[in-house]
């Protein structure tokens, strides 16, 4: 008995926050009087966390889809991950659920109504979660980004506008980032590879003229071989050395930096 009430109030916590489906108008389970009333509002809150969940794991999947077009096997690999991740992130929520009605008796309107309540919050927070992942640049509120467009397909070109601007720099890099460190070991330095998420990122990337001229770095191209390229920017006579390597898919794209400085 305890556990029924239990289960009644999880459901009306949820109510108040969780949309209802039009097979049961929200009205109705504004003020929830029956255990029917209980029952049909869990059933419809589900319904309505699993359509967000639905959504916010295709969008997702469209961002990678859209932010790895010049690097689409890396962006393949990342949907493979996801996919992985949320097959595994289901099997847990179902059995994190039937645990919490286990001192129910299966098939009861209780135990309906209390794994409807767990499934129905836990799917709000992976929808949370997945939104945040690979977020898209181009719809947040940075206004300097918004109206940001390709430079040039011509490399040396697209690079003159990099450097320049940090609100190029944030369109134009790839996330995760991949970010090569030199760090110090025995029995010799190595190289450390590590992956910035947007929030980890520190931009500018690449120094602006001014602040090269100040400091004495030279920004050149280093190679180009058709939809790859690297730009190096060094100073002369030291171990000061960072690497950065382009792919151009619609437009050139910073997909890594390796910093060869101790």
């Amino acid at each position: 008995m305890k556990r029924f009430f239990f289960s009644i109030l999880c459901a009306l916590t949820f109510q108040a926050a969780l949309p209802v489906s039009t097979a049961f108008a929200q009205d109705e389970c504004n003020e929830i009087m029956t255990s029917l009333q209980i029952d049909k509002c869990s059933e419809a809150s589900k319904a309505g966390a699993d359509s967000q969940l639905n959504t916010s794991y295709h969008q997702l999947l469209a961002r990678l889809e859209t932010q790895y077009q010049a690097n689409p096997e890396l962006g393949e690999a990342y949907a493979v991950t996801v996919k992985e991740s949320q097959r595994a992130w289901i099997k847990l929520r179902d059995a994190n659920c039937h645990l919490e009605a286990f001192e129910i008796e299966p098939g009861k309107p209780a135990y309906v109504t209390t794994v409807n309540s767990c499934i129905t919050g836990m799917s709000r927070e992976r929808s949370v979660y997945l939104d945040k992942i690979a977020p898209d640049i181009s719809a947040g509120s940075d206004a300097q980004t918004a109206d940001v467009v390709c430079p040039s397909s011509d490399f040396n070109t697209f690079l003159a506008s990099f450097s320049e601007s940090a609100a190029i720099q944030k369109v134009f890099v790839q996330r995760p980032l991949t970010f090569v460190v030199t760090v110090n070991a025995e029995p010799e330095p190595r190289q450390e590879k590590r992956s910035l998420k947007d929030d980890q990122i520190k931009f500018p990337l690449v120094p602006e003229r001014a602040k090269r001229e100040a400091e004495g770095l030279m920004l050149t191209v280093k190679e180009q071989r058709g939809d790859k390229a690297t730009a190096i920017l060094q100073k002369p006579d030291t171990d000061y050395v960072v690497e950065y390597r382009f792919v151009r898919g619609q437009c050139w794209m910073l997909t890594e930096v390796s910093d060869f400085a101790l």
